[in-house]
Order: structure tokens, then C-alpha cells, then sequence
């Protein structure tokens, strides 16, 4: 009998990728050690002076594909970006002379002479090792310490720091993750990443920042070889609050609520119904700022509603896909209550207060929502107000929604689709779901409406602000359908959450998904049909933990090695 041989390593494109925003400010405030929160960087911290925000520094958005940054096909640099990040490196190398982690020795500004500058020359090149996330070469040591050298010697000690400490900011080896792999290990097309770089595709596939000392230390000793060692670190990382940030993050460019404070739902619609204020604002102009001063609030509860949902549900709660679409905890605030009705109970545990410098504060409670009334994250008020006019929700987003959450692209509205659209005022005479059928069921609409709007017309209980209500234009709501995805799965409903129940053990849902996480992992558009792709999705169809999908992705062969090109 003939024995079975593992088959072939099949490695992806190892792009260079670029640090995203949210990932530079992050490496900068773990390579500096300073506070995770922003506003502690103000007092005592503060050094220096910017239009901004000490930290974090405010870049140009990426273009990012399917709404992800971090992806190498998605990163564009323009001229201001580059000014940006020369202004970054500036105002952030001020910061030194106050982090706790750059002198390596203990009296620095009481030192003269060449002690002070053997200590500064010491700082400066585990700074450089430490941003550069790998052990510096003979040839970049002798350049950095010459222009270190020449910085000394023509100004201050405190400014030959800083100047130096900017330009290693600037270098590439800084703002890029530069891959070569470990050469000599190459198997086929297949060469595995040395052990710094897996140091550093961890952290940033985890914590969206820089390698703590354990990863360094690791990464030093030769232990990010096998998949154990990786698993092995990928658990500890799992349980450092950084990886809730990340997991908040990917969840948040995923269902689009990065645009939260776009949202933009009509006063005469929605303040005197949930906020007991008149539909006009007053002639004498009095109250012209009520309804935005409540919006903003209601923006920003929505935000922390769902990271909140989020991060309880996968780190705290069940932990799996079928959870995360289908749970009915949560939280609320005084700002948000009205939009879920009755039926809500409260729950015994920690509430979560947030105050800012915009004058927003809310008190967020956990509570249990009446489970025939939510289900998951696709009743998340935030998802639902995303996909609304400032009058009626909107099915037709909505069920473009639930078809990308399948991967399964529908392709762009034709020229004037928007001009068919019935009018979003307070005076229509059908129900939300007529009009659209009237407007979408006849002529060259109605191929792909037909297709569209059943999924998105399962959220018509869900008014333009994400709230729940039984009668549109005092008319039942129908919020029955049915449609088929790309790979033959049909859904038949009666509501929301009938179908997210569906959604939640759906291949082709949980296929994409756990594609996008691949694709966020990597930093590369990954093909769907890439082997250790189909093998990553396999594993994720029979076990639905979220937290053991980014494990088995970090163990992947997609993950581990580049391709030899």
C-alpha cells in the first residue's frame, strides 16, 4: 500500500504592504510605550505643537478593496499622503525624551559628554531595530550612526535625537512590511517567512501594530517556525486587549459602520416620534442645532453599541459566526432606547460610561432585546441606519448588504437607476415595500430587482434609523421573501430574523467571511478559489469559532510563506 505524501505548499504573493493608518499610529504608540488612550497623551505627555491631536495622527483614508484597508491592491500614496507622513515622523520623534521605553539608560538629561552620547547612540539603535521590527545590518548601522554623527555634532543632544529618531520614521523599513522569506528553506515556489517577519505578520494580523518583547524574543530564538509555536503565540495574542481592537476593527470595515456619522435620518421623520421635538425646526432659529446635538449622540451609541456587541460576542459570549448573527444581548443607551420599543430587559453587569471632549455622554447598559425583534449584527441599529434614506429604508441597500456579505457581486446600477427611486417624503400613499415593488417591478429593473429586494425587504420592521416598528403608513408590514445565492443555497422567510438564523449556518455567508478574514490576514485580494483558502473555509464550515478561524489562518501556508517569484 502505497503511502500518502502531504500535499504541495501553496503560497500566495507576498505584496509589499504598507503600514495603514490605524496600524502606524499604533506601532508608534507601542514603539514609544505610551497610553492606549489618546487623551492621555495630552497631559502629562504633551511635547510639541500641531494643529491636531497629539496622537492619533489624522492620514488620508486608503482606498482599500471591498471596504478593507490593509490590502496591497487597495494602497495609493499621493504627494499629500507623503507630506503627512513626514509631519507624523516629526511631531511623533518629539516624544522621545518622554517615553518610558527609548533611553537605555536611566539619566539621560544629566549626563555630558561622551557618556550622553554613547547612551543616545545606544537608544537610537534599539529604536531602530525596534521600529524597523528586525535586527539592523552592518551597512544601515554604519549609515545611521553617521547621520546620528552628523546630527550631534550640529546641534543640540536632545534635537540630534529627535532628528535622527525622524528619520528612521521616514524609512521605508518603517512604513513598509518587506517581506523576503527565509531563502535557504525554500521548498518548490514556496519559501517560508523568516522568523521576524512571522513576528510581524502576527502582530499586525492581530493587534494591528508592532511585536511586543515576547514576539521579539521568539522571533530571536528561532521559535515561529512550526504551526505550534504559531498557535502558540496566536493564543496568547488572543487574549491581550489588542486583539479586541483588531477584531473591532475588521468587524467595522466589514459591515460598513466606519460611516457611521454619515447617517443622516430626517428630523420631520423621526424627532417627534422618538425624541418628543417638533417635526420644524423654530422660525426664530432657536432650536436649529437640537437635532444634530441629538444625532450626535445617537451616532456615537451606535458606534459603541456595536464594538461592544462585537467584542462581548466573540471574546466574551459564544464565540461563534452563529452567535454574531443571531444573538439577542446587547446594549443600549438613553439615546438609543427609543428605537428599540418594549420588550427590552435589562441585565445585572458593568455598565460602560463614555465622555468626550465633544461634550457626548452616555451611559451604556446590557440588555436582553426581544429575540422575535433582533437577531445578530444585521439588526444592529448602526447596519440598518447605513442602508436607509433620510425617510424610508432603504431594501435595495439592504439586500445589496446581505448578497455582499455572500460574495456574491451584483454589479453597478445602470446609468439613471437613482431617478426610478419613488420620492423619500412623509406624503407616500403606499407602504415602503409597495412603492419599491412599483418603481423596480417592470421593464429592465426588474431582472435584477427581483434578485435584490426580496433579502432587503426582510428589514422593513426596521425603520430609516435602524428602530423596530409594526405598521408602515399604518399598513402591516410584509416582510416575507425568498432568493437563491450563487451556489444554489435558497433562503424562505418571514422576517429578519428567520433569515439571519438562514444566514448564519449558510456556506457561501460563512465562506466569505472567513475569506475576508484571510484576505485582512495576508494583505493580499486572495482568490476565492486559492487552495489553502478552500482549506481555511473547510475547517470554519464544522467549527464556527471565530477566535479558532484566526488561529487556523495564521497556521495556513498562506500564511506562513511567500511565493518564490
Amino acid at each position: 500500500m502505497l503511502g500518502c505524501s502531504e500535499p504541495p505548499i501553496a503560497p500566495d504573493e507576498s505584496p509589499l504592504i504598507a503600514l495603514t493608518p490605524t496600524e502606524y499610529n499604533n506601532t508608534i504608540r507601542d514603539l514609544l510605550a505610551m497610553p492606549m488612550d489618546a487623551e492621555a497623551w495630552d497631559e502629562p505627555f504633551a511635547v510639541g505643537s500641531s494643529a491636531q491631536r497629539a496622537w492619533p495622527w489624522t492620514f488620508p483614508k486608503e482606498t482599500g478593496v471591498q471596504g478593507f484597508e490593509g490590502i496591497a491592491q487597495g494602497q495609493r500614496s499621493s504627494p499629500y499622503q507623503i507630506e503627512q507622513m513626514y509631519n507624523a515622523a516629526v511631531h511623533f520623534a518629539q516624544y522621545v525624551h518622554v517615553s518610558p521605553s527609548f533611553h537605555t539608560c536611566a539619566d539621560w538629561s544629566s549626563m555630558l559628554g561622551e557618556q550622553k552620547k554613547e547612551c543616545g547612540w545606544d537608544s537610537i539603535k534599539r529604536f531602530a531595530q525596534r521600529g524597523w521590527r528586525r535586527p539592523i545590518t552592518d551597512d544601515e548601522e554604519q549609515r545611521l550612526e553617521q547621520y546620528f554623527e552628523d546630527n550631534w555634532n550640529n546641534g543640540t543632544p536632545d534635537d540630534a535625537i529627535i532628528l535622527t529618531v525622524s528619520g528612521i520614521l521616514l524609512s521605508p523599513a518603517f512604513h513598509y512590511r518587506i517581506e523576503e522569506g527565509d531563502m535557504e528553506q525554500q521548498i518548490g515556489e514556496a519559501i517560508p517567512l523568516n522568523d521576524w517577519e512571522m513576528a510581524s505578520r502576527l502582530s499586525y494580523f492581530l493587534w494591528d501594530s508592532m511585536p511586543d518583547p515576547t514576539l521579539f524574543a521568539a522571533a530571536a530564538q528561532g521559535e515561529l517556525r512550526t504551526k505550534a509555536q504559531i498557535e502558540t503565540q496566536a493564543l496568547r495574542m488572543l487574549s491581550d486587549p489588542r486583539a479586541r481592537d483588531t477584531v473591532i476593527h475588521f468587524h467595522n470595515q466589514w459591515l460598513g459602520t466606519t460611516k457611521i456619522n454619515h447617517i443622516s435620518p430626517a428630523r420631520r421623520a423621526y424627532g417627534p416620534t422618538y425624541y418628543n421635538i417638533s417635526a420644524e425646526p423654530a422660525l426664530d432659529t432657536s432650536d436649529d442645532f437640537v437635532w444634530p446635538t441629538i444625532l450626535l449622540d445617537v451616532r456615537k451609541s451606535m458606534e459603541l453599541e456595536t464594538n461592544l456587541f462585537v467584542e462581548r460576542t466573540i471574546f466574551d459570549g459564544g464565540g461563534t459566526f452563529t452567535d454574531l448573527l443571531t444573538d439577542n444581548h446587547g446594549y443600549l443607551s438613553n439615546q438609543t432606547a427609543p428605537l428599540y420599543g418594549n420588550g427590552v430587559v435589562e441585565l445585572s453587569g458593568d455598565n460602560i460610561t463614555y465622555n468626550d471632549d465633544n461634550g457626548i455622554s452616555l451611559n451604556l447598559r446590557p440588555v436582553e432585546f426581544p429575540a422575535d425583534q433582533r437577531a445578530g449584527i444585521l439588526t444592529l441599529p448602526s447596519v440598518l441606519a447605513l442602508r436607509a434614506h433620510p425617510v424610508h429604508p432603504a431594501p435595495v441597500l439592504r439586500g445589496t448588504f446581505i448578497f455582499n456579505l455572500a460574495c456574491q457581486p451584483l454589479g453597478a446600477p445602470p446609468p439613471g437607476a437613482e431617478e426610478q427611486a419613488p420620492p423619500d417624503t412623509l406624503d407616500a400613499q403606499m407602504t415602503n415595500r409597495e412603492r419599491i415593488e412599483v418603481a423596480t417591478g417592470s421593464g429592465s429593473c426588474a431582472t435584477c430587482h427581483d434578485v435584490i429586494n426580496p433579502p432587503g425587504f426582510a428589514f422593513e420592521h426596521f425603520d430609516s434609523m435602524g428602530g423596530w416598528r409594526t405598521l408602515d403608513n399604518e399598513q402591516p408590514i410584509d416582510s416575507s421573501g425568498s432568493f437563491r445565492l450563487s451556489d444554489g443555497e435558497e433562503f424562505v422567510f418571514n422576517t429578519a430574523i428567520e433569515l439571519a438564523h438562514q444566514l448564519a449556518s449558510s456556506t457561501q455567508v460563512r465562506d466569505c467571511y472567513s475569506l475576508h478574514w484571510a484576505r485582512y490576514a495576508t494583505g493580499s485580494a486572495l482568490s476565492p478559489s486559492h487552495p489553502s483558502v478552500a482549506d481555511i473555509q473547510a475547517q470554519f464550515r464544522e467549527d464556527d469559532n471565530i477566535q479558532n478561524l484566526l488561529i487556523s489562518i495564521a497556521k495556513s501556508d498562506i500564511f506562513r510563506y511567500r511565493r518564490g517569484e
